[in-house]
């Protein structure tokens, strides 16, 4: 005869070996939420500092941009002359080996002026 199963409220063991609570099926509160809780409403009540102000009154990104712009407009010409070079044979009726001159001219003082530059500027700006 199989034993009698007295019917109290007890903990029934579920398929996965974890123990069910029958009374109430809702999520515990716990400790990790209630400190989260916390740190979130500390959050939103303390104040931020203040942003400080732009030393330079905001023109930094202008002067970014147009020396953007300058490198854009002068290494674009630098380095687009060969596209040039039949035109400029044509208009001034000279030889490719002259307006090869120019752009490597060109190059060289755009290059060149870097090197006699900056010792310059490190003598004067100091």
């Amino acid at each position: 005869m199989p034993a009698e199963v007295s019917n109290t409220n007890t903990a029934h063991v579920s398929g996965n070996g974890s123990a069910a609570n029958t009374s109430n099926n809702a999520p515990a509160h716990t400790a990790d939420s209630s400190r989260l809780e916390a740190v979130n409403t500390e959050l939103e009540t303390t104040e931020r500092p203040p942003v400080p102000a732009v030393p330079d009154g905001g023109w930094g990104w202008v002067v970014v941009l147009g020396s953007f712009m300058i490198h854009v407009i002068a290494d674009g010409i630098a380095y687009s002359f060969g596209v040039f070079v039949e035109d400029f044979v044509e208009h001034f009726e000279c030889s490719k080996s002259a307006v090869g001159g120019l752009g490597s001219l060109m190059l060289g003082v755009t290059w060149g002026s870097g090197s006699v530059h900056s010792p310059l500027c490190a003598v004067l700006c100091r």
